[in-house]
């Protein structure tokens, strides 16, 4: 690991813009960054440090002793810091490296405020995907009155983002059963009734084919899927064979001028790859396309220019 590559990174995004009332950034981008394998993210005041197996340097001490972590980052207000090694396996070992870290704590995006658990070793992420930043703003200025879903929910941040932006009504979809109450907390944390919207645990494909037989029932569908999964029945549900079912099914369910978020987390997929099976999804669902694109990414996500580096490949779609 370069400790100068790691300290120019940090370096260069402490004036980088993210946004108003914003605490939870991306420090260090991976191949943005020349630090292939390494995401450093950036929760309030404590930082997540995500590696592949293949980059972790050895122990703990070494960690420290390698990159001079708590040093750079203390002189940031940051006060603990958590490592997350991911394997070829899929898994993850959590460790925490420096300071305190509580069990959930309270960060900041655009004004919103949503708990994150950092160091929880059953969750996928940390609750608030730091790339999907200019996602959640686009959902929360095309939600005004409309019926948003947001399918693979997690922690329901889309649809914090949506009930601020003044939906009629939000339907939270995970099979987790841990991500409803969590949702749920989200949006209570930012003076909303919880009672006003929906909580659903269940398969979102399940869900979302049974919404394509309701045509033009939803204003906005997010669709941030695994890239694989075990579903409910027991098949594994695999995204790059599934972008344009997706799409289909959420085109039919979108009413006019409605909005679809599709995202892609295979590194194998490109962004195009994404975009036609979105224009072919909503022309066998008997759509208009009136506008489609890429999403665009923040500021503090270089990998955007790495393209095997880059996780995210969302497009956003209007039908009419």
């Amino acid at each position: 690991m370069d400790e100068r590559l790691l300290a120019a990174a940090i370096a260069r995004r402490r004036l980088m813009p993210v946004g108003p009332a914003t605490d939870v950034r991306r420090l260090v981008d991976g191949e943005g960054d020349g630090l292939a394998g390494v995401v450093v993210d950036r929760f309030a005041h404590i930082v997540r440090v995500e590696l592949w197996a293949s980059h972790w340097p050895g122990t703990d001490a070494d960690v420290e002793a390698a990159w001079g972590l708590p040093a750079l980052l203390a002189p940031l207000g940051v006060t603990a810091i958590v490592a997350v090694l991911r394997t070829a396996a899929g898994r993850s070992i959590q460790r925490v490296l420096w300071g305190q870290v509580p069990e959930a704590h309270v960060v900041h995006e655009d004004g919103l405020r949503l708990l994150v658990r950092v160091a929880d070793e059953r969750a996928v992420g940390a609750g608030v995907f730091v790339d999907q930043r200019l996602g959640r703003r686009l959902v929360r200025d095309a939600a005004r009155g409309r019926i948003v879903v947001n399918l693979f929910a997690h922690a329901g941040a889309f649809g914090v983002a949506a009930a601020v932006g003044g939906a009629a009504r939000v339907d939270h979809v995970d099979m987790a059963k841990k991500c409803a109450p969590w949702a749920a907390t989200n949006l209570a944390l930012n003076g909303i009734d919880p009672r006003g919207h929906r909580f659903i645990v269940d398969d979102a494909l399940a869900v979302l084919a049974r919404l394509s037989r309701r045509p033009k029932s939803c204003g906005v569908i997010v669709c941030d899927p695994p890239t694989q999964a075990v579903r409910t029945d027991g098949t594994r549900f695999v995204l790059r064979d599934a972008l344009h079912e997706l799409a289909e099914h959420a085109c039919t369910a979108l009413d006019d001028d409605g909005l679809l978020l599709l995202s892609c987390n295979d590194r194998d997929v490109a962004v195009a790859d994404v975009l036609t099976a979105a224009q072919a999804g909503a022309k066998s669902a008997g759509r208009v396309v009136k506008t489609l694109g890429e999403l665009p990414l923040p500021a503090d996500i270089t990998s955007k220019d790495a393209p095997r580096g880059r996780p995210m490949r969302g497009v956003v779609l209007r039908v009419r």
